[in-house]
């Protein structure tokens, strides 16, 4: 039998319910005294997936890490390498989906880059509580369906058990099919710019470009068709001022997990190669 190992991190605000969500999983116990996580706790879940050929066993190594905002440095430094993440909100305080869009996911891009991840509506079973519901948390989880692993939110409680063998499952299973490391450091070169006559000419290598350093074009596509759509670019016929909002819009979305220099310069150079295009 094929084993695999890999590290996934739980992410959110404090009090939201991680540790207990852990505790549930792996000992099926359930504690709703409040412990602040410092640092990083490392649980350790052994699960069985199935695939075309046979059983594998799959270890996910569980980290838990500090919830309190302002300590980013803390934060990265604990989920530094991790292949995966289950983002926790608390269903009674609004304020902790609004922290995994405007802090979580941002940081784990900055950290990580594009990775799997798993969106949890917690504690459910406080439903006279409740300030959001599950299309809510469906909603942050489509801004990172672009990424190419699909978009998975649900609902989970740490006292019922809720949903919580699904999703730790389904991260399993994402890992295991589609993960593969993100290359970030080969870079494309240009092309001869006499290959370059029309807009669509220099979209094609603007795109390419972006595939060759997102690692390969099968899994850049999701995220170049999600870029493409909000800068209505017409793929039969792109006009110039679509393709520079693209770029443009594909230099924010790199900016969130590569440093700003790098965006801007591939920026630049996404912006020179449109240049050269005579139509």
């Amino acid at each position: 039998m094929e084993k695999y190992s890999k590290n996934i991190v739980l992410l959110g605000d404090s009090a939201v319910g991680k540790t207990s969500l852990i505790q549930k999983y792996v000992v099926d116990q359930f504690d709703d005294k409040y412990i602040s996580t410092i640092g990083k706790k490392v649980t350790k879940k052994k699960l069985m997936l199935e695939t075309p050929d046979g059983q594998v066993e799959m270890k996910l190594m569980i980290w838990d890490i500090i919830g309190q905002k302002g300590y980013r440095y803390s934060q990265a430094t604990s989920f530094y390498n991790a292949k995966g993440a289950i983002m926790v909100s608390d269903l009674t305080k609004k304020e902790t989906l609004d922290s995994v869009m405007g802090y979580w996911i941002p940081l784990v891009l900055r950290v990580l880059g594009p990775i799997p991840i798993i969106f949890l509506g917690n504690k459910a079973d406080l439903e006279d509580e409740r300030q959001y519901g599950l299309a809510e948390v469906e909603k942050v989880a489509e801004s990172c369906e672009a990424f190419g692993y699909g978009r998975y939110a649900y609902l989970s409680s740490a006292k019922t058990g809720e949903n919580i063998d699904i999703a730790f499952k389904k991260l399993g299973e994402i890992l295991l099919e589609k993960y593969v490391p993100i290359k970030l450091g080969s870079v494309l070169q240009l092309m001869d710019k006499d290959e370059i006559s029309t807009v669509k000419d220099a979209l094609d290598h603007i795109m390419a470009d972006f595939a060759d350093q997102f690692g390969k074009m099968e899994y850049a596509t999701p995220f170049l068709q999600h870029q493409l759509k909000i800068s209505q670019v017409n793929l039969n016929n792109p006009t110039r001022s679509s393709v520079e909002l693209f770029v443009n819009n594909l230099a924010i979305a790199e900016g969130l997990y590569k440093e700003a220099f790098r965006s801007d310069e591939n920026r630049r150079k996404r912006l020179d190669i449109l240049r050269y295009a005579k139509d």
